[in-house]
């Protein structure tokens, strides 16, 4: 009886799996970590965060990807994560929902998405760059736009050798959070991949706030790879308006490149410069103070030790431009970041 019930359970599993393909996938990555220099003091003049250091999982991911039909497909993400505070109270990993969408191909070359899904205005550029497991984009960074929102797409293509492409979205602006307002944002999405060598984007957004403020952004990337490795340049420019207050505007350049040294290493070179003071600053595994233009530095040195699995030693420097009669003097951090898939 009990090798009945169990050939039944393996029988309707595998018919399962043949009614219902789905794959579930996962990774992780996160550092050892020293802060060799940095500014920030106390009351007493003494050091807050130089010469921490110590590991810490930054994330790790769990997917579960469905294909209901061969028209419609399903998703759902879970992140852990630490806080990445450089803190002396010890903080918990905690989990949420990072995607839960469903996505219709209405037509051959378009589709409709509903659900937590990613954010129009990065998504494409993070993974042209390849390096999240380092350090995020300088979108993400610097908190200008977050990595999801929930809402309604659509994506496609203008011609069957899918070379123009498009996504338009109307979202929550409120991440993978419940909405809180009447608000929404409007993205849009235009991308040119000429040769398989090179990708071109312009991205738009407009994001109604609240009653009385505005956010726009626009956003341009090319980036250009080969046998040898990739190059990438970022720029964008956003406009922050509020009713019977001056306009606020920031705008930066991030350019990157990645060298394939052999088989088993590649290295990395990143540069960032913001031509405005930073709106939000960033508090978490990077710490970057806001109201003052800043340049970020990143190099390091991959070392692929399996497909599934890297070592990246690094170090990244941010420095600040004097604002108002105050500086801020530079940071460096030394990491060895390390990435896997299982």
């Amino acid at each position: 009886m009990k090798r009945l019930i169990l050939l039944t359970l393996l029988a309707l599993f595998v018919l399962s799996t043949v009614k219902l393909p789905a794959a579930i996938s996962a990774y992780a990555f996160g550092d050892y970590y020293f802060v060799l220099k940095h500014h920030a003091v106390d009351a007493a003049n003494t050091k807050l965060y130089e010469d921490l250091n110590g590991f810490w999982l930054r994330r790790i991911y769990l997917t579960y990807d469905a294909d209901i039909s061969d028209k419609l497909k399903a998703r759902a993400r879970l992140e852990m994560n630490s806080d990445g505070k450089f803190s002396t109270t010890a903080a918990t990993i905690s989990s949420f929902v990072k995607d839960a969408y469903v996505s219709y191909q209405f037509l051959p070359l378009h589709s409709l998405t509903v659900g937590i899904q990613e954010h129009l205005s990065f998504a494409n550029i993070e993974k042209f760059y390849g390096y999240r497991h380092v350090e995020k984009t300088a979108l993400d960074l610097y908190k200008i736009r977050d990595s999801r929102d929930f809402g309604l797409s659509v994506k496609g293509n203008f011609d069957a050798a899918k070379k123009f492409g498009y996504t338009v979205m109307l979202g929550n602006n409120s991440s993978y959070r419940q909405e809180t307002n009447k608000q929404k944002a409007l993205n849009a999405r235009l991308t040119y991949t000429p040769t398989p060598n090179w990708m071109f984007e312009v991205y738009a957004d407009m994001i109604q706030v609240d009653a009385a403020k505005k956010d726009t952004l626009l956003s341009a990337f090319a980036g250009f790879q080969g046998d040898w490795g990739r190059i990438g340049v970022n720029y964008l420019t956003k406009t922050l308006k509020e009713t019977n207050k001056a306009d606020v505007d920031y705008s930066l350049i991030q350019a990157f490149a990645v060298a394939k040294m052999g088989k088993k290493f590649e290295a990395l070179v990143r540069y960032d410069q913001t031509f405005d003071p930073q709106p939000s600053g960033q508090d978490s595994y990077l710490i970057i103070e806001k109201g003052y233009k800043t340049s970020f530095f990143m190099a390091g040195l991959g070392w692929n030790i399996h497909p599934k699995f890297q070592i990246m030693p690094n170090v990244k420097l941010v420095s600040y431009e004097e604002n108002n009669g105050k500086k801020p003097g530079s940071d460096t951090y030394f990491n060895v970041t390390f990435y896997y898939q299982f």
